[in-house]
């Protein structure tokens, strides 16, 4: 089989372009590549060789591969992993790239295969199923993460130059149990407005190369897949329009099948490794390995209830939760929070974790409903919350933030409160507020407070009512509204002081004019959201007044904390 396929490919190089065979050789041979590791080496990219030949006394271990590309591209990729397990473990390791997403969910679910390198959607998948008979080892850290990205993919000259023009087409994806040609890509649609429905077509071709080859030849106008592969066909006409967030490449998982000697002796060799050559061919970004744990992944559960309504979130009886108020991507909020998450559960011995609610109105429901036991959010939404819930309920602020996202020469009132801003393109004939009256206006929420609150008042104040002198429009996200006013979809924006700072090296800020600041307010309150537990309250509170944590602090982009009082709040309540 393997051989007709060559002949064919070498009979049809000459007429057609590389792409195109490519695609021809998918679509005829993906059954003609081998599955299973036979232990022979790869014969094309150079790979690291075995030192010494392993013992064969024991028997073999079979890690199985996500049939992210074709079963020859994998083999190759992850022959060198295949190579350091076994020296490592003085045993054969067998390379077997699964038929599809959902054969190697069930094979190591029950057993069958001893490893698995599953990405994040597939790994929490196979977790919701089989629970605690898949275990988390390892996954990559190097640069950036060693995280990867999703990208919207669409030929050069199709005419589609933005996310929203895909509307109507035709959408070709992986699988809808992977991350980066699923999950990831339907985030972004999502911020956009589209879903499944909005499309003439849209079709599952589970390996990423085929989702990028069949863009290049007119099958689908649009694809989904991760970056690595398509930046493989950029040369070929392949052109990137929107890429995602970056979310962990993969985990190197274990089946409970396999002796936890075993599994402790993959943990420790690969905390101690040294040799990098062994890793570079996995991405070119990873440098080394960590331990993996299971709440690693709690960011990819919220993202797949919020954004394909599957629910694999689970939270123990012990769990304190702390609802935040999704100003920005959970991603982000996970990479800003979940640190100091960690860090309280350190200190207090409890375990927290993190509630990300899909939008304001369904943070506020969360809050109100006393699911949540801390909660963070903007001075209005605490506000507001506040005198909406009977008063034996009522929400009891512990802490302000400091400093958010705010340089120390940039810090107003040693960094306690914050305002809002009204933006334009540098290049826009708005000079005066008198200029906005009947302009299209992009908000970040009508409850956000430095997003539309406190730019309604400022505005008032100078005889301008937003509901009837601008044409309003609800962008979700703070970062909608600065994108949108970068690309001129609307004629000014509300938004946030320091979200300008959090996406300055996202857009040229240059582009973007600060017409008015609007006047401070109180920062965010830490909130305790109910009598439950008073002690734990005050230790929380304790802890974060005493914080000196660097790491943490930067994560969360904030230089301390400080005492909050109910008076704090007080001004807000009028509106």
């Amino acid at each position: 089989m393997n051989a007709l396929i060559l002949s064919a490919a070498g009979l049809l190089r000459r007429r057609l372009p590389g792409f195109l065979i490519c695609y021809l050789v998918l679509a005829i041979g993906t059954a003609g590549f081998a599955c299973r590791d036979k232990g022979g080496p790869s014969t094309s990219a150079a790979v690291p060789e075995p030192q010494k030949p392993v013992s064969t006394v024991n028997p073999p271990i079979i890690l199985s591969l996500l049939p992210i590309e074709s079963a020859a591209a994998m083999y190759e990729r992850f022959l060198p992993l295949k190579y350091y397990l076994e020296k490592m473990l003085n045993r054969p390791v067998v390379l077997q790239v699964a038929k599809d997403y959902e054969t190697a969910m069930q094979e190591i679910g029950e057993g069958r295969v001893q490893l698995a390198c599953l990405d994040p959607v597939t790994y929490c998948e196979v977790r919701a199923r089989f629970q605690e008979k898949v275990i988390p080892l390892v996954k990559p850290v190097g640069r950036d993460g060693a995280r990867s990205r999703s990208v919207l993919a669409v030929k050069q000259g199709s005419g589609i130059e933005r996310v929203v023009d895909a509307k109507g087409k035709r959408l070709a994806l992986g699988s809808p149990q992977s991350s980066f040609s699923y999950l990831m890509p339907m985030a972004i649609l999502n911020d956009v407005g589209l879903k499944i429905r909005d499309f003439s077509a849209v079709r599952y071709l589970q390996q990423e190369d085929r989702v990028a080859l069949s863009v290049l030849i007119g099958e689908y106008d649009i694809g989904a897949l991760s970056e690595t592969v398509a930046q493989r066909y950029t040369e070929e006409g392949l052109k990137v329009i929107k890429v995602s967030e970056p979310l962990p490449q993969f985990v190197l998982s274990a089946s409970s099948s396999l002796s936890g000697e075993i599994r402790k002796t993959i943990v420790a060799g690969f905390a101690n490794a040294a040799e990098e050559r062994f890793f570079t061919g996995l991405g070119k970004d990873i440098t080394a390995f960590e331990p993996a744990a299971d709440r690693d992944f709690d960011v990819v559960r919220v993202m797949m209830k919020n954004v394909i309504g599957k629910d694999y979130i689970e939270y123990s009886e012990q769990t304190i939760k702390v609802a935040v108020l999704p100003l920005y991507s959970a991603v982000a909020l996970y990479d800003r929070y979940d640190p100091l998450m960690r860090f309280l559960s350190e200190k207090t011995g409890y375990e927290f974790k993190l509630l990300i609610p899909r939008d304001f109105d369904d943070f506020i429901r969360v809050v109100k409903s006393g699911a949540v036991d801390f909660s963070y959010q903007n001075p209005y939404i605490f506000a507001l919350i506040n005198r909406t819930m009977d008063l034996s309920r009522g929400l009891r602020p512990l802490v302000t933030t400091l400093g958010e996202d705010r340089s120390p020469e940039e810090q107003d009132g040693g960094g306690a409160i914050f305002r809002g801003v009204i933006i334009t393109r540098e290049n826009s004939a708005i000079r005066t507020l008198e200029d906005l009256r009947n302009k299209k206006v992009l908000i970040t929420s009508p409850m956000s407070a430095g997003g539309f609150l406190s730019q309604k008042i400022f505005l008032a104040k100078n005889g301008i009512d937003t509901d009837r002198d601008l044409r309003i429009v609800d962008a979700k996200k703070q970062e909608n509204v600065i994108f949108g006013v970068y690309r001129g979809d609307a004629d000014a924006g509300f938004v946030r002081e320091s979200a300008l700072i959090v996406w300055k090296n996202e857009i040229d800020m240059n582009k973007i004019r600060i017409l008015a600041r609007t006047a401070p307010l109180p920062n965010w309150p830490l909130a305790a959201c109910s009598n439950r537990n008073p002690r734990l309250q005050n230790a929380v509170r304790d802890i974060l007044l005493g914080l000196r944590d660097k790491k943490v602090l930067e994560a969360a982009r904030i230089s301390g904390f400080r005492p909050a009082e109910p008076a704090d709040f007080a001004e807000l309540n009028k509106y």
